[in-house]
């Protein structure tokens, strides 16, 4: 059986704001170095065998602070970036709304086809987060995995473990500075744990 640790990066100013925090580079903020050393203890009392990140700074500082408490080295997977929002990095829905009228609505009309400029479309995301979940669990079958990543991803991956689809992306909130652990036994996922700190 293969345990899959899912863990939310600490808080950022920029998540703090409330804007859209896709590729952006934000550091931890005070209360995300908190967040992170809190982690750190929690998984003093939990065996892992790999510990995976995007590497991103907010999500690879809070790796850090795990693998140092358990003396294990961080893989970085480009693949576990969040989506880019593209020219509506560090906006929030006001701003774009205000400013881009049209293109929100095109957004809502068709969320899994648009992209803002520069930016990703959801089907893209979805399509490289699925390809590489799928890979990492093939490639660590039996062991115990923490992914550091980001919200939007991990919604990929519990909606692509649970066979949901991309609609299945919408059914889920992770938390700053929480876990949460799924167990994959013969491609069957059962979720035990969510947001837990």
């Amino acid at each position: 059986m293969t345990k899959l640790y899912l863990i939310r990066h600490g808080e950022t100013q920029l998540n703090k704001l409330g804007v859209l925090l896709g590729n952006t580079d934000n550091e931890l903020n005070g209360h995300g170095i908190a967040q992170a050393v809190s982690l750190a203890e929690a998984f003093k009392e939990i065996e892992l065998d790999v510990i995976i990140s995007s590497p991103l700074k907010r999500a690879y500082s809070t790796a850090s602070y795990i693998a140092k408490e358990k003396c294990l080295k961080i893989i970085e997977s480009e693949d576990l970036k969040e989506i880019n929002f593209g020219v509506w990095e560090g906006l929030d829905y006001k701003e774009i709304i205000k400013s881009n009228p049209k293109e929100w609505e095109e957004r809502g009309e068709n969320w899994i086809d648009f992209s803002p400029e520069n930016g990703e479309t959801f089907k893209s995301f979805y399509g490289r987060v699925s390809k590489a979940i799928i890979s990492i669990s093939e490639l660590y079958k039996g062991k115990r995995i923490a992914i550091i990543t980001h919200d939007g991803v991990m919604k990929v991956i519990i909606s692509k473990l649970l066979y949901m689809g991309m609609e299945g992306f919408w059914n889920f909130y992770f938390e700053h500075g929480r876990y949460s652990l799924l167990e994959i036994n013969d491609n069957h996922c059962t979720v035990k744990r969510i947001n837990v700190m």
